[in-house]
């Protein structure tokens, strides 16, 4: 999931994403773009509850900050 954000000359944007791996377990990336680090944060998780969980806290943190998920136009 890509949130967005806008401000008077550019938008940033956090991406969260979910991946299983071959060891059974989970795999959660997030990123932001756009003036800062370009770095992307990777935390294993061994089911796919906590990692669903972990993505969406980080999504609900992102949201408090003014990021929101862009509407189709």
């Amino acid at each position: 999931m890509t949130l967005y954000r806008q401000n008077k000359k550019t938008t940033h944007y956090y991406s969260v994403s979910m991946y299983p791996t071959l060891f059974n377990d989970f795999l959660l990336v997030h990123h932001c773009g756009k003036n800062c680090s370009q770095k992307s944060i990777k935390e294993y998780y061994a089911s796919k509850k906590e990692a669903l969980f972990r993505s969406l806290h980080i999504i609900d943190e992102k949201r408090h900050l003014g990021f929101s998920i862009k509407k189709k136009q």
